[in-house]
């Protein structure tokens, strides 16, 4: 899945392109999926199957579309803002999931895979990278807006009242208190990686509004 800043950096493009959405709610629900708190089990409540409507093994966008936007909801009211920028999560979590298994064809993963130092070693380079991005871009929506919000309202009626606003502190004391040493070598994803990424969801992301919504943005 896709880090949370990464989903920031994708809301913030369409922002700036001045998509007609209700801003706050757009941009809780690019990080709505990631909403499931995590038990004493260390599994999220509500589930990834049931948050990121997942088919088997696999996340199905068209699942949350069909269910959610299909009927031609007001993108631009704030409940319509928040479904479109969850579906977004989820189409871009597929979209990171193809970019993993090509990095997964590398010698440097193919020297981890099914090892216990795989998801540590990978995910400490993704949200290194998370933090360096923060680091440099203070004027980042993180910094900008995110972090103000205090309350949520739920969309969602799997997500128990309030807890959206929960993970939203969770995400924001995250971001606040993590970060990632200067000299920290990067070996399994690099900024400019992650910068294609981005610009390249975006642009399948635009698609799918030309196609869907009749919406030209550039």
């Amino acid at each position: 899945m896709a880090t949370w800043v990464t989903h920031f950096r994708i809301a913030e493009e369409f922002i700036r392109r001045h998509l007609p959405i209700s801003k706050i709610d757009f941009l809780v629900g690019n990080i709505g999926p990631d909403c499931g708190l995590i038990g004493e089990d260390g599994k999220p409540t509500p589930p990834k199957k049931i948050t990121h409507f997942m088919t088997g093994r696999n996340i199905n966008s068209e699942l949350f579309y069909h269910q959610y936007l299909k009927d031609n909801i007001e993108i631009s009211s704030p409940k319509g803002s928040y479904y479109l920028g969850y579906y977004f999560h989820l189409v871009t979590d597929e979209e990171w999931i193809k970019l993993t298994d090509q990095k997964k064809k590398e010698k440097v993963y193919q020297d981890i895979l099914n090892t216990p130092e795989y998801t540590p070693l990978v995910k400490r380079d993704w949200y290194g990278l998370d933090f360096l991005y923060l680091k440099q871009n203070r004027n980042s929506i993180f910094w900008t807006d995110f972090q103000y919000i205090n309350e949520f309202s739920e969309y969602l009626n799997f997500f128990p009242s309030g807890q959206t606003s929960k993970q939203i502190k969770n995400i924001t004391k995250f971001y606040h208190n993590s970060s990632i040493s200067d000299d920290h070598e990067f070996i399994y994803l690099k900024s400019v990686e992650v910068d294609e990424f981005v610009e390249n969801t975006v642009d399948t992301l635009k698609e799918i509004l030309k196609q869907r919504m009749r919406m030209n943005l550039y």
